[in-house]
């Protein structure tokens, strides 16, 4: 796999890794709410996951 292929992925895990950093759940309607970050980028890799599929 080419790091050209994945760098899409990488970005989306270091989005949510950063969503993660911040520790606690800080819920849905805080103002600078972490889910975005975590559960967003979750849904965009699983449709990343599904478009590439690695064997």
């Amino acid at each position: 796999m080419s790091a050209d292929f994945s760098t899409d992925a990488y970005a989306l895990l270091d989005t949510i890794e950063k969503g993660i950093a911040v520790g606690e759940d800080k819920g849905a309607t805080a103002i600078d709410t972490n889910r975005p970050d975590v559960l967003g980028s979750a849904h965009d890799l699983s449709g990343w996951l599904d478009e590439n599929p690695i064997k």
